[in-house]
């Protein structure tokens, strides 16, 4: 029999208005990952505080909530699936799938963009079919392959955008990226912006709206930061020196886009540190005067294991073009930065007000979360590190419970932080410049998925099964 609590968590759950969803994206609405008065427990327990749990196929997108109904996709077999799940109860509502070839996208899963809501819409992602459409019943509106399947070693990550009926997606990939604007209702194109010189990265964009002016899209791509008009696509300003891949959101802080980007270089992983140009490069190794490097060419084990990373046209052998991106991947590392939003054009020296390089601290994958004036990033080995957003100054810098992987973002509300690690690890922690561990719970299940946050609820997706924790 359900407990008096139980009852009066599923009485309070949240009517939304349709233009408002509760948790609307990845991180929730516009990627902040932090939820306005919604409450979090002091603690997870799976019997005292877990609303329901569902076995759930698997998958690496994580869950959105809209109008008391949870939505998530997942790939399982040659299917790649919707799920529409009731938030009170668990009970799903309704599914679909879509057939594909089954084939694995590197280390991602079939299913890792997180699908979006406009409250109206959900628009769901794929590396091997591209965009789907379905209205808030399950029936498909349109598809939209936007050049799927896609030319990204590890697979299509990056999260659809939806603003002013517009969906907007970073195809940030190998060979021609972009940004794609299609309309929410039709699904056909509204603007196309070519990305010259990004090649594969799995971040996903966030919307800035300045108090005078368009609204932009803020976008993190690799060795770039760049802010591009919303309306029309067009580049605004832009930052060199990140990161040979960016994987983390961008976060909005007044006037300020907080960026992490960073990921070590290749050297740091025993690939070729390359120096030399490509006519000697050629010189060396091109033994049998093709023009190109060719894989017997060169003799390294790394490299050999990190070929499909350079190939940028999959062809099985290294142009210029892909020798240079190697030779950058040797030294291109990025950070944390800090970025003022008023300018135009090329602001690399002019509008970086704070930067962050301290590789204890910085995350290759897990975005930061901005929470009342405070980032707190979460490194893979569980080191989080709090920064004033404002200033740069350090805050603690310790670890997380049980050292683990990280893949899914920390998420904030109630002066609390929620984080979910790859080992399934469940922690709670209490916010500020000084933060504090106040509990953690070993759920024992693969977690990749960011948390979400609804009301009193915690929605947690691990790669068996979906939690609903609340508030006691």
């Amino acid at each position: 029999m359900m407990n008096f609590c139980l009852l009066l968590t599923l009485s309070a759950l949240p009517q939304l208005a349709t233009d408002t969803p509760a948790w609307g994206g990845f991180r929730g609405n516009n990627g902040t990952g932090v939820a306005q008065g919604s409450a979090i427990p002091d603690s997870f327990d799976l019997e005292t505080n877990l609303l329901w749990k569902i076995n759930a196929r698997p998958g690496y997108s994580s869950p959105i909530v809209s109008e008391g109904h949870v939505y998530m996709t997942a790939a399982a077999g040659k299917q790649l699936s919707t799920h529409c799940f009731d938030l009170g109860t668990g009970e799903q509502v309704w599914m679909q799938e879509i057939e594909f070839d089954g084939s694995k996208v590197g280390a991602n899963s079939s299913a890792s963009p997180t699908p979006a809501t406009d409250g109206e819409r959900l628009y769901t992602l794929f590396h091997h079919v591209g965009m789907v459409c379905y209205d808030m019943d399950g029936k498909e509106l349109w598809r939209n392959d936007l050049g799927a399947p896609f030319n990204i070693p590890h697979g299509l990550a990056t999260s659809p955008v939806v603003h002013n009926g517009s969906v907007v997606v970073q195809v940030d990939q190998d060979t021609n990226s972009s940004l794609v604007a299609l309309d929410a209702k039709t699904g056909k194109e509204r603007w196309k912006t070519d990305r010259p010189g990004s090649t594969h990265s799995y971040a996903t964009p966030v919307i800035y709206t300045p108090k005078e002016g368009p609204a932009q899209l803020i976008v993190s791509g690799s060795n770039q930061i760049a802010g591009y008009g919303l309306e029309d696509g067009k580049r605004i300003w832009w930052v060199d020196g990140a990161a040979w891949q960016s994987k983390s959101l961008p976060l909005i802080y007044g006037d300020l886009c907080i960026v992490n980007s960073y990921m070590v270089s290749t050297s740091e992983f025993g690939g070729p540190r390359v120096t030399a140009s490509w006519e000697d490069a050629l010189a060396e190794r091109d033994t049998n005067k093709s023009g190109f490097i060719e894989r017997e060419e060169w003799d390294d084990s790394v490299m050999m294991m990190a070929w499909f990373i350079f190939d940028l046209d999959g062809d099985d052998k290294l142009n210029e073009t892909d020798y240079n991106y190697l030779k950058n991947a040797g030294t291109a590392e990025g950070g944390l930065f800090a970025v003022k939003l008023d300018g135009t054009g090329n602001v690399t020296e002019s509008h970086v007000a704070w930067s962050y390089n301290k590789r204890r601290g910085l995350s290759d994958v897990v975005s930061p979360v901005l929470y009342e004036g405070v980032v707190y990033m979460l490194k893979e080995g569980g080191i989080m590190t709090a920064i004033d957003a404002k200033t740069g100054e350090l805050g603690k810098q310790s670890r997380v419970g049980e050292g683990d992987g990280y893949f899914a973002s920390p998420v904030a509300s109630d002066g609390k932080l929620v984080t979910a690690s790859q080992g399934g690890q469940l922690s709670i922690i209490k916010a500020g410049a000084e933060w504090e561990l106040l509990s953690s719970l070993a759920i024992g299940e693969e977690m990749w998925s960011t948390p979400a946050l609804v009301d009193d609820l915690v929605i947690v997706r691990s790669q068996l099964a979906l939690y609903c924790f609340f508030d006691e």
